[in-house]
């Protein structure tokens, strides 16, 4: 992946963090009665947000990755993002009450991780199968 895909992913990363993180948080944090003080709940999810968007780092490659290579760094990418986001939680004061927090944590850290590569992956093959058909077009005509 070159430094402009990189980038490109980096940002668009940002905002989908920044909103379903923002929304999954809400949710746990009304069912279970957990109280925010909103501008440090903004804080320390706009720190998670831009954190966990530069762990695509990983991705930056000047040669073609293997279907390996790539697993691989996808999931050092969810260990990295695992980490950011207890430490921020746990620098925050999210988790203070127990075991059950952690692992509401970790559950929703993993669906959201999941949801957004997933969403990343629809893209590309979406992306790719657009040219595939083109190129089909552009050779069928000549």
């Amino acid at each position: 992946m070159s430094l402009k895909d990189v980038a490109k992913r980096i940002i668009h990363t940002f905002f989908a963090v920044w909103s379903l993180a923002g929304v999954t948080v809400s949710i746990v944090a009304l069912a279970s009665g957990w109280r925010v003080i909103l501008v440090e709940f903004f804080v320390a999810l706009f720190c998670i947000a831009v954190l966990t968007s530069l762990t695509y780092m990983v991705f930056y490659s000047k040669k073609e990755l293997d279907i390996r290579a790539l697993g691989i760094r996808l999931l050092v990418q969810y260990l990295l993002v695992m980490a950011i986001v207890i430490t921020v939680s746990i620098l925050a004061g999210w988790i203070y009450q127990g075991p059950i927090y952690v692992f509401t944590l970790v559950v929703s850290v993993t669906v959201i991780f999941i949801t957004i590569t997933v969403y990343e992956m629809y893209q590309t093959w979406s992306l790719a199968g657009v040219l595939n058909r083109k190129l089909r077009e552009q050779f069928n005509e000549e």
